[in-house]
């Protein structure tokens, strides 16, 4: 089966959040906060796919409040952190969404998000990944994560399913 083909079946799209969502780079700041940078390309390509009626997930191993904020802003359907291992959340995830695992893709940069490849229906990583991990994803973005690595994957998944001119039409009519 072809990626185009697993991809015309997803409906939920789990994202890795640190060197998926992010660089992957943690800064502490004096007073103790922690500061995280989001590509809003990425974030706007989640809210084209919700547009199509994709869902999102997130499954992080750390607990962030600034996570916590991208993810509540760009309204995912589903949250764990602070789980190092994340096959289990990821099969409530599937669970709750009423989906099979051919319908969901999982998108990750190291060894704890490779666990989640036998139970999704395609496993795609960014560039930056950890090379065993991009050894064996389905699919490897041209982009790094936290650069555009999310943008680039769901513009696949999209024009898959026939429907990223559709949305981006409908972003252009609103604009006019």
């Amino acid at each position: 089966m072809t990626i185009a083909h697993k991809m015309q079946q997803i409906k939920l799209i789990v994202l890795d959040v640190d060197g998926v969502m992010t660089d992957g780079m943690v800064l502490y700041t004096a007073d103790g906060g922690e500061c995280k940078g989001f590509c809003t390309q990425d974030g706007f390509g989640i809210t084209m796919a919700q547009q199509a009626g994709l869902k999102f997930g997130a499954l992080t191993g750390r607990v962030s409040k600034a996570v916590e904020r991208r993810i509540n802003d760009l309204n995912f359907d589903y949250y764990k952190s602070g789980h190092l291992y994340k096959v289990d959340h990821l099969k409530v995830m599937i669970d709750d969404a009423s989906l099979k695992s051919d319908e969901v893709l999982y998108m990750g940069d190291d060894i704890v998000d490779l666990a989640c490849a036998p139970y999704v229906g395609l496993f795609v990583a960014p560039a930056n990944a950890q090379p065993y991990v991009r050894q064996h994803a389905e699919w490897v973005t041209m982009s790094n994560g936290g650069d555009g690595a999310v943008r680039e994957m769901i513009n696949e998944v999209l024009r898959s399913q026939d429907q990223l001119e559709v949305i981006e039409q409908h972003f252009l009519n609103q604009s006019l």
